[in-house]
């Protein structure tokens, strides 16, 4: 049993020596590489410091590249899910609305007894119905008329709504475009399919400008539209191609049907002058003078007339240094076709003056809440001027449903 227990013990000892070699080994090896290292005299870390165009090169940079890419890709999704569900919001108002106008044109004594109705009527002949209710019950009893001033009022809510949110996230997007572009000069991502959604709401929003003249109310209009083409005013997210439209892209007579990071902005560009029209086609975009109301306007708490006339003022105010900067709108939609070659101020007026504008229409709407007025006024101190220079503070601010 002690020859036993002894050569279990010798052998325990032998394991300590020989694990102490190797480990004598390693440090003696560490030690030859450290001489190497000195010999060979390999740059410290404050030489890489001091020679920052070696580093530009090396594979890590286009590994954090890649990484903010998609960081960047992330946070559009992010912000257009709430766009989205506000957008929803406007949409479930005006369905609401609509179908309380259709509850009252069943009961509608001057509807022509001749005009039969369906027993399932379409959405567009619902449309159709209530838009007529719209205009002759306004000459009803008191009250009937007092309860359709209210549904006009929030279907103008609907429309101004949609409007800011989709000028917000256009105008939102069109930034991380040209951040998307910076971070590709190469070109390597591509973007056919978003490129086709944003020539879409190009081409409705247009339809729209030009069809407006013959559409009568500029609301009434949007509303029944909006039912009809859910896309109208619908701007859509900054997304890649997957893979396998990129690789069917590719096969197509090379990259002729390549839509590359520019040429997204370039879409974006134009989407962003379309709107523009779309603004400016709208009479009640002007603003009107501080003492005076539109008439049968309201404010949902008296109380907040105080704000109203401190907003007027503000806008006002904004509305001179603007046009101190930039004399004509015409001037403004120039400047901003070749912003990207001349300056970035330039596009911030542009910005400006879309901004102004919408604030403009959100004060003259029939019947506005505080925390539209508040949204209002956020919006416009975001716009400052020094040296005749503007500077707009960046941020994502989704109009109150």
């Amino acid at each position: 049993m002690e020859l036993k227990d002894a050569s279990m013990s010798d052998s325990g000892d032998a394991n300590k020596l020989e694990s102490l070699w190797e480990h004598q080994e390693l440090i003696e090896q560490l030690k030859m590489e450290l001489k190497k290292v000195r010999a060979t005299g390999l740059p410290t870390i404050l030489e890489e410091s001091e020679s920052p165009h070696i580093m530009d090169g090396l594979k890590p940079w286009k590994i954090d590249e890649n990484f903010q890419h998609e960081d960047c890709m992330d946070e559009l999704h992010k912000f257009y899910k709430s766009y989205m569900e506000m957008m929803r919001k406007f949409d479930i108002l005006n369905y609401q609305k609509m179908y309380a106008m259709g509850f009252l044109q069943l009961k509608d004594p001057f509807q022509s007894t001749s005009q039969q109705k369906p027993s399932a009527p379409t959405l567009r002949s619902l449309v159709s119905q209530n838009l007529w209710l719209f205009k002759h019950k306004s000459h009803g009893s008191d009250p009937v008329k007092k309860f359709i001033n209210e549904l006009e009022g929030d279907l103008e809510v609907v429309y101004v709504g949609q409007t800011c949110l989709s000028w917000e996230l256009l105008r939102w997007q069109y930034e991380k475009a040209l951040d998307l572009w910076n971070s590709d000069p190469d070109g390597i991502h591509r973007y056919n399919e978003v490129a086709g959604e944003f020539q879409q709401f190009q081409v409705l929003v247009q339809r729209f400008i030009e069809d407006g003249p013959f559409q009568g109310s500029r609301i009434q209009s949007y509303v029944k539209s909006r039912c009809v083409l859910r896309n109208l005013l619908q701007v859509p997210v900054i997304r890649e191609d997957n893979v396998k439209d990129k690789k069917k892209a590719w096969k197509q007579d090379g990259d002729e049907y390549v839509i590359t990071s520019d040429m997204l902005v370039d879409i974006v560009e134009e989407s962003i002058q379309t709107f523009w029209r779309f603004v400016r086609s709208d009479k009640d975009s002007t603003a009107l003078p501080i003492n005076v109301h539109k008439k049968n306007s309201q404010l949902h708490n008296p109380q907040d007339l105080k704000l109203l006339l401190e907003v007027r003022k503000i806008l006002q105010k904004k509305e001179r240094k603007l046009k101190d900067v930039v004399r004509s709108e015409s001037c403004i939609l120039r400047k901003f076709q070749r912003s990207r070659e001349d300056d970035w101020d330039q596009l911030l007026y542009f910005f400006a003056q879309v901004d102004v504008k919408l604030v403009s229409r959100v004060l003259n709407m029939s019947k506005i809440t505080r925390d539209q007025l508040v949204w209002c006024r956020n919006k416009l101190s975001r716009i400052s001027f020094v040296n005749r220079k503007i500077y707009i503070d960046p941020a994502f601010s989704l109009f109150p449903c």
